[in-house]
């Protein structure tokens, strides 16, 4: 998976991890403002030792919401400073998602929203009290049985 942003970088996430999110997942930080989504990925079934479904997505992302996004949670907090940022791209089957965190983390840091700071409801709380995100992108994947052809999987 390649995210390409608005000043013609961008990043891979091709390493990939699993972590205590429930489906695959990989994180990373220090891009601009994303405005392509493009990749392939598959899901492993354990018991039988083979891959069994394919996906790709090659996919705009809107940049000006995602950099309106991405101000409001930089201008959210009263106190959280750190520009220690990250996205986090999420796959569960054919969707993709990708999140902007700040790594504020209540359990040790003051991440008291200003007063009026998401005035458009785009900060997600998560349920575990763990940092705050806002969703930059959420779209689907074309699903198959058989690899894509030119894809990694295609042997």
């Amino acid at each position: 998976m390649y995210i390409k942003d608005t000043q013609g970088g961008g990043a891979s996430f091709a390493h990939g991890a699993v972590s205590s999110y429930s489906g695959a997942s990989a994180d990373i930080g220090s891009i601009g403002i994303p405005k392509y989504i493009d990749g392939y990925w598959a899901k492993y079934h354990a018991d039988e030792d083979e891959l069994i479904n394919f996906y790709r997505i090659s996919s705009p992302v809107d940049s000006n919401l995602a950099k309106q996004k991405i101000e409001t949670l930089r201008n959210y907090y009263k106190n959280h400073k750190t520009f220690n940022t990250t996205l986090h791209l999420i796959v569960d089957g054919p969707r993709v998602r990708l999140y902007y965190t700040m790594n504020c983390f209540s359990y040790r840091m003051d991440c008291s929203p200003k007063e009026n700071a998401d005035p458009n409801g785009w900060v997600i709380h998560q349920s575990n009290d763990a940092t705050q995100l806002v969703l930059l992108f959420d779209g689907t994947g074309e699903a198959s049985d058989t690899p894509f052809p030119g894809s990694p999987y295609d042997k």
